[in-house]
């Protein structure tokens, strides 16, 4: 059953003082506000409009308990009129913001946030549960934690991550009694933002997290504080100190998504290897020229693309965008690059002219831009350090092939379709050029490529080990 609220109160449009009654509601589950608002009809006028049709910026209500919301950033939707009744408008919000009420849509910023990113407590290793059987009367509990871990993010943002024990159910003589505890981040800010650009700097964090335990992170809480939200306590001396609350924060776009419980061996990288080697610090310098690729790469995780055509075009166009950013995007450049790794792999031995003619094909040398077939190749080589062995096909079929794919699905031709890649194959080739794409976001981040190539060549046996089994039947021997 969904989990709706629905809260009356009076509400306020952004520029006049004119208030109306109506209905919010709520869905929880779904990520969805919605205002319904209630315009009474009168003698005078037995049609009544609704005061605004489009985009409105904010509106300020006042629920019948008493406590204020602001509703921001809405668009109007559905109206009816019932004659001589009422007329009843559909207002959909982006955001609600409890505890808020302002006068202007410059207050409507921010210098602390807090998130709640659900299952990150054993990537993150800040808490934990252990059980202490020192105790001559029996077995306690104990709630052990590390200290906080903080960043510096872009200009005058401090990112805290710090770990935060919840409560544990009271009933002593239940069957089970549950221990919770959480680990929080913290945005904090020099100064006051709009809470699209924090959006944006949450954003980069669960890009980060997310190619740490290899999976998608979505917000599941957010608070804020703001500063018209305050308690006062008297001081001994007759003063007067003000203590800032956190308010909660809910979206209106999008269904509710939770983080998934990943086991630890899948795990890329955890907390304590971005703190420990210094990963942050090339994250903060790179996100942004890198995020247009990562965009793309997480899309592998959403279940909205469910064909495989597309998640093999976002991946192609992903380390197609890649390499022209961080590697080059001069085809001269890109000459001079090839004679240079392939000098420096080889010293000059016979295998020199091999791997220059797969970096750099007749077509590539003559042509005035890098061909997506140049691209990939260098990828795959990776300066020598060749992570990727394709199973399928030789390295060089391999990259015809998905070259040739691409050109069938963004330029259609019916004589094309028979060198793509067939339906069947898209899903473990989509799978390698994943791995192929995530070695090289994780190598320019400044992880061991020792260590990367290793799981790499792993990932890709692993893969090798699924295409042999769904490919037939294999009898197992009894072991003699």
């Amino acid at each position: 059953m969904r989990n709706i609220q629905k809260y009356g109160g009076t509400w306020k449009f952004f520029d006049s003082e004119k208030t109306f009654q109506g209905e919010l509601h709520i869905d929880s589950d779904k990520n969805f506000i919605v205002l319904e608002l209630i315009i009474p009809a009168s003698d005078s006028n037995p049609m009544p409009r609704p005061p605004y049709k489009g985009k409105i910026p904010y509106i300020c209500g006042t629920l019948f308990s008493g406590a204020k919301v602001l509703l921001y950033k809405c668009e109007t939707g559905k109206e009816h009129t019932y004659l001589l009744s009422y007329t009843q408008q559909i207002i959909y919000s982006d955001f609600a913001f409890w505890g808020l009420e302002i006068k202007s849509e410059d207050e409507v910023m921010f210098s602390n946030v807090t998130v709640d990113f659900g299952e990150i407590i054993t990537w993150s290793r800040l808490c934990k549960y252990n059980w202490d059987y020192s105790s001559n009367y029996g077995v306690n509990l104990i709630w052990e934690h590390e200290d906080p871990v903080n960043f510096k993010f872009g200009d005058g943002l401090l990112i805290k991550f710090y770990p935060v024990q919840g409560s544990m159910e009271s009933n002593s003589y239940s069957k089970e009694i549950i221990a919770r505890q959480s680990v929080l981040v913290d945005f904090v800010y020099n100064q006051p933002k709009e809470i699209d650009e924090i959006l944006d700097d949450i954003l980069s964090i669960q890009y980060l997290i997310g190619l740490g335990i290899d999976n998608e992170v979505v917000i599941e809480n957010i608070k804020y504080q703001h500063p018209t939200i305050y308690s006062e306590f008297e001081n001994k001396d007759g003063s007067v100190t003000k203590h800032f609350l956190k308010a909660d924060l809910l979206f209106g776009k999008g269904e509710k998504k939770s983080t998934a419980s990943i086991r630890p061996f899948k795990f890329i990288f955890t907390l304590r290897d971005i703190n420990d080697q210094n990963i942050f610090l090339n994250w903060n310098n790179r996100y942004s020229k890198l995020k247009p690729v990562l965009d793309l790469y997480f899309t592998v995780f959403s279940n909205k693309i469910t064909a495989p055509e597309v998640l093999f075009l976002n991946l192609v166009q992903a380390l197609e965008t890649f390499h022209a950013r961080f590697i080059t995007d001069d085809v001269k450049d890109y000459i001079t690059r090839v004679e240079k790794i392939t000098y420096n792999f080889c010293r000059g031995n016979e295998n020199q002219n091999q791997w220059h003619d797969f970096l750099l094909d007749e077509h590539q040398q003559n042509s005035k831009k890098i061909h997506l077939r140049s691209r990939l190749a260098d990828l795959i080589f990776a300066e020598g350090i060749l992570p990727f062995w394709p199973s399928s096909y030789n390295k060089v079929e391999y990259i015809s092939k998905v070259v040739d794919t691409r050109n069938y699905y963004t330029h259609y031709n019916i004589e094309k379709e028979e060198k793509a890649l067939s339906r069947e194959e898209l899903p473990l080739v989509n799978a390698e050029l994943r791995i192929l794409l995530q070695f090289h976001i994780l190598k320019i981040l400044g992880f061991s490529t020792d260590e990367l190539r290793k799981k790499t060549v792993e990932e890709m046996n692993r893969l090798n080990d699924i295409k042999f089994l769904q490919e037939g039947t294999h009898e197992i021997k009894e072991r003699l």
